[in-house]
């Protein structure tokens, strides 16, 4: 919007002595070149409230800057005045081009403090930083930018490109000089890291050491923009180097050793951070607390290979308690305990819920497959982590109406009910595991298959005892091996190995994974590449051929479900490679087949999550509107949100308009990614923008808005104004006749997802220290492919995160009087009520009321009766 308030701070430029610059304007046609000089001194006294009227003569300006006949100062004037009218008009570039003509006296960065010197400051940055290399400025702005050393020329004119360069450079110099006066590091830093200029970055860490608490604050905060602003990937590595050297550096008393394993772990430095933890430990007290403290945040990230190889390095002596206590939160599950304990002990998880819905499905006689199946994954829901199963202990009648894939899921859905109960998880799945020696059906193995996906469901959360996810993967291999000819039992197998390995990379597993593709079995292959790709987490710039191999056979084979599986997979191996991924993702968009082309969104999706690039951004925009599959499409708006989940308030906002898209595909998808990104925020805003999709004329769009909702909604309390609503709408939905079996499966969804985890989880891809969490990215990618695949359903489990805080003594315990000080009502984070089991009323008969004829009537067909 053009301004039209005179600018505040302006200096002597803006009196506004004159109510008409019109005269002065007509004064600029004068032969006399000390006329010309004089009306534009004048002009630029009035310019910022009369700019409107001199707007009109910018050609005549513009004409005055190019005229080597005036003097230079002359010619200043005039680019300051004409610099002015195109700040008004919002043309940055133009009116900074003209600034840095004008020179210092009309354009001083370093006591001039206007916001018109700060504008074009800020203009002059983001060219500096856009083109990540200072020397490369002019190239930048040639197209409209052109000056010489001698005065500022127009646009069209042939002033030396490196004139500007240096201009450019000169007003960011100037920047940083005024940012070391006033001690603003953070600044100064801000702009180096997004021009990725490193020996400025280092020349500002050197400069700030004098203070030690500063340079520790400007350490924090080049650590936290490394990981939300820096999006080139080599050089944010480049620039960890150098903060790590410094947080290094810094004395013990001083360091923040929490910040330097976080940057550490970026860099994959794993020695780093074991002798690190050795260190701690080795000087006991506080700094063993601390080290205790650190492992805790390692498992966390639920980086599996980093911990992995952080465990492997650290020295295994008994006689230290305290390392001993470190190996069992890093490798002996503590973590998982813990949570679990919370889970179980805190349930809030309302019987009610499931029973109602039970009820509302048998009302009508025969219950659909299709409902029953999603009922059962909506119990997952309700009691995930919890291990509560007494429902399906009550009701195994109602459990038993499985058949076939559906039988499949509810033994899954175990899976999700017991994560991280690694302990009695062979107990528990005893009677649906395939038994030793026992043949299975050709056309059956579904109860087992699903045992062997919930096997993996409940050792594939980061913090369960590591022997134990290997034995678990070994039998699962084992499995696979013996029940090659049950494609059933070889899916559950597959994705068990698949998610208990998760990031394992290990090569045996990876070709035994193969070898069940090359079978050319649909069901089986599809979870192969599935598993193939979730083994290989993140590690697809190896130098091997397998993304070669993968994508060969997928072009190969004819199986649909396969080419999904592996285009899944390969987008899997590609996790968080970021500019490396794009020869891959490049390659998969320009085949013909729309399968490999959802492959190549979804590998878009993993190999920027998190880290909100405009590149990714633009390139999933594109597809999203232009590619002629729907599910191409669908893959790529719903991959916004995991690029974004860490600005999740972007997300709404980009898919305002597709919401109204005439393509109901692309009115869904738009649905789940505002879930996703949005989850657990109660944004009153998100929620109005799902309201009118929740009465779309598509079915599938409405279950879209239905679980995108319940995800916003997760862990809100009664005291927000659309909780009671849009619950009582889920109820409803179920129990109407009119409702279509896709609608009624996302309300029996949503009812699971609002109150997952007896109400004590909420769907996340980041832990508490900002990193992305591989299991919950991996979980929620295969939650959407349900759209194909309804097992899929139960794989949300992995994306729960229980909301909980834990304060542990020096010796592991909890700690007796642990008080956490919050200053909000009790009510906002107050359990919802629960159901209250509806008791119907025995109705008395009441007594009618006798007529005195009546009673005459019968009184003499009495006697009559009698005399007779």
């Amino acid at each position: 919007m053009i301004s039209t308030m005179p600018m505040s701070g302006a200096g002597p430029y803006g009196n506004g002595m004159h109510s008409s610059a019109m005269s002065l304007l007509s004064m600029l046609t004068e032969d006399s070149a000390d006329i010309v000089h004089a009306a534009l001194k004048k002009l630029l006294r009035v310019v910022d409230t009369l700019w409107h009227e001199v707007s009109s003569s910018l050609p005549q300006l513009e004409e005055i800057v190019e005229d080597e006949a005036y003097p230079k100062e002359t010619r200043a004037v005039a680019a300051a005045v004409a610099s002015r009218v195109f700040f008004h008009l919002e043309e940055y570039r133009d009116s900074l081009r003209l600034a840095l003509g004008a020179g210092d006296e009309y354009f001083n960065v370093v006591t001039d403090k206007s916001p018109y010197v700060e504008t074009l400051v800020c203009k002059a940055i983001e060219i500096y930083t856009n083109c990540g290399d200072a020397l490369e400025v002019g190239t930048l702005m040639e197209d409209d930018m052109d000056v010489d050393d001698s005065g500022p020329s127009s646009p069209s004119g042939g002033g030396d490109d490196d004139g500007l360069t240096s201009k450019v450079i000169g007003v960011v110099e100037k920047m940083f000089a005024r940012c070391y006066a006033e001690r603003t590091w953070t600044h100064a830093l801000g702009i180096a890291l997004e021009a990725r200029n490193l020996d400025r970055v280092k020349e500002i860490l050197d400069k700030c050491g004098d203070d030690l608490k500063e340079k520790l604050d400007t350490l924090k905060y080049g650590l936290e923009s490394c990981t939300t602003v820096v999006v080139n990937r080599k050089f944010r590595n480049e620039a960890l180097t150098v903060i790590a050297a410094h947080f290094r550096g810094m004395p013990d008393s001083n360091s923040d050793y929490s910040s330097l394993v976080r940057c550490e772990h970026l860099l994959g430095n794993s020695s780093s951070v074991a002798d690190m933890i050795s260190s701690l430990i080795k000087l006991g007290g506080d700094s063993a607390l601390l080290a205790l403290q650190i492992c805790f945040d390692l498992v966390d990230t639920g980086d599996q290979h980093f911990v992995s190889a952080v465990t492997s390095l650290l020295p295994r002596s008994e006689e230290s308690p305290s390392l001993t206590k470190a190996l069992a939160i890093l490798e002996g599950g503590f973590a998982g305990e813990l949570e679990l304990a919370f889970l179980y002990k805190e349930s809030d998880s309302d019987p009610l819920i499931i029973a109602n819905l039970k009820k509302s499905l048998e009302e009508k006689g025969k219950v659909s497959s299709l409902l029953h199946s999603m009922s059962l994954h909506a119990h997952a829901f309700l009691n995930a982590g919890t291990t509560n199963d007494q429902f399906l202990r009550n009701n195994l009648e109602y459990l038993k109406k499985a058949n076939n894939w559906a039988k499949f899921s509810a033994t899954s859905g175990l899976g999700c009910i017991h994560q991280g109960h690694v302990g009695e998880a062979m107990t528990l799945l005893e009677p649906y595991l395939p038994s030793e020696g026992g043949a299975i059906a050709a056309n059956g193995g579904y109860a087992e298959g699903g045992a062997l996906l919930a096997l993996g469901l409940i050792h594939g959360k980061p913090n369960c005892a590591a022997e134990r996810r290997k034995a678990t993967v070994q039998y699962l291999r084992e499995q696979l091996r013996a029940n090659q000819a049950n494609e059933v039992v070889c899916h559950g197998a597959a994705m068990g190995i698949g998610l208990a390995g998760l990031g394992c990379r290990s090569s045996e597993i990876f070709n035994e994974l193969r070898e069940v593709l090359y079978t050319d079995s649909a069901v089986a292959g599809e979870a192969s590449g599935l598993a193939m790709g979730m083994i290989q987490l993140g590690n697809a710039g190896g130098g091997d051929e397998s993304v070669t191999e993968m994508l060969a056979y997928a072009k190969d084979t004819t199986h649909e479900k396969i080419i999904r599986g592996l285009a899944l997979g390969i987008a899997f191996m590609h996790y968080r490679l970021e500019n490396e991924a794009d020869g891959i993702i490049e390659q998969l968009l320009r085949d013909r087949d729309p399968v490999l082309r959802y492959g190549g969104m979804w590998t878009v999706a993993l190999a920027y999550v998190g880290t909100g690039s405009s590149k990714a951004i633009k390139k999933l925009l594109h597809v999203a509107i232009s590619d002629v599959s729907n599910e191409v499409r669908m893959a790529a708006i719903i991959g916004l949100a995991f690029v974004l989940f860490k600005t999740p308030e972007r997300v709404p906002e980009l898919v305002k308009l597709l919401l109204v898209s005439f393509n109901p595909h692309v009115r869904y998808a738009s649905c789940v990614a505002v879930g996703i990104a949005m989850a657990g925020s109660g944004d009153a805003k998100t929620v109005a923008i799902l309201e009118p999709m929740l009465d779309d004329l598509a079915d599938f769009v409405r279950q879209g808005a239905l679980t995108a909702t319940s995800m916003v909604l997760m862990q809100c309390s009664e005291t927000h104004k659309s909780y009671k609503k849009f619950n009582g709408k889920l109820t409803s939905i179920v129990g109407e006749k009119h409702q279509s079996p896709l609608t009624k499966m996302g309300a029996i969804l949503g009812q699971g997802i609002l109150h997952a985890g007896g109400r004590n989880v909420c769907l996340n891809m980041a832990s508490r220290d900002g990193f992305v969490k591989p299991t919950s990215v991996v979980g929620l990618a295969l939650f959407c492919q349900h759209w194909f695949w309804h097992p899929c359903c139960s794989l949300l489990g992995l994306a729960f995160q229980p909301t909980l805080v834990a304060g542990l003594n020096s010796d592991m315990n909890f700690v007796k009087k642990f008080v956490v000080t919050c200053n909000s009502k009790p009510s906002a984070f107050a359990y919802p009520a629960r159901l209250t089991e509806k008791k119907e009323e025995v109705k008395k008969r009441v007594t009618t009321v006798t007529l005195s004829t009546t009673a005459k009537a019968k009184a003499a067909a009495a006697k009559k009766k009698k005399e007779k």
